[in-house]
């Protein structure tokens, strides 16, 4: 499981994209005034897809077999998501956050990017497992029509956004005595409650 942990942390910023697109101005949703286009869920799209494809080919290449396997192509098929009405809870909720909290800036969160391709190709030699990594990555950019830079740049967006979640998520667990599958389950119970609470505009 180690590996596909690995890939998903290397991978998650390219996997969020919301407001990583804005020449499509077909506004499908607005939350406290963030909103979230068509483009915005055509790429979100896209990206699980190839993601899916790319983690499963991978899996179904590697010695992994039985439980394991089907474990891990379940989590798979359950991380990237297809479903557009999942799709667009997932890309609301991100919208809410990034509405509510701001703890990095745009350019913060693309030199962090930068950071990571550069330790991809610097450690790549000496281990095999973070070439792999750059394989999957460079397939997955390959896939999805972009330019290394282009990547970066919807990178940054995505970190930033992951950052929200996560000092987010700490601020709502300081001082609360939970376990980490208890913040995890208690932080989304409480999101969707707040969500519940915004006034959701749907355009489409």
């Amino acid at each position: 499981m180690k590996k596909l942990f690995l890939v998903i942390t290397i991978s998650v910023f390219c996997l969020m994209l919301l407001c990583s697109c804005n020449s499509n101005n077909d506004v499908m949703a607005s939350v406290n005034g963030v909103n979230i286009l068509k483009s915005d869920y055509e790429m979100r799209l896209k990206s699980n897809e190839i993601m899916r494809e790319l983690m499963t080919e991978d899996i179904n290449e590697s010695e992994i077999s039985g439980e394991e396997k089907e474990a891990q192509l379940k989590q798979i098929d359950e991380y990237f998501i297809t479903d557009k009405d999942a799709i667009m809870d997932s890309l609301i909720e991100t919208a809410f956050i990034n509405s509510k909290y701001n703890y990095i800036s745009h350019e913060q969160a693309k030199s962090e990017m930068e950071k990571q391709i550069l330790s991809l190709d610097t450690y790549s030699d000496e281990y095999p497992q973070v070439a792999q990594n750059g394989e999957i990555i460079d397939e997955y950019i390959k896939r999805m029509g972009l330019t290394k830079e282009e990547y970066i740049e919807i990178a940054a967006d995505s970190y930033a956004s992951y950052v929200n979640k996560q000092k987010a998520k700490e601020e709502f667990s300081e001082g609360k005595e939970f376990s980490d599958d208890d913040i995890e389950k208690q932080f989304d119970s409480y999101i969707k409650q707040e969500i519940d609470k915004t006034i959701v505009v749907y355009y489409k």
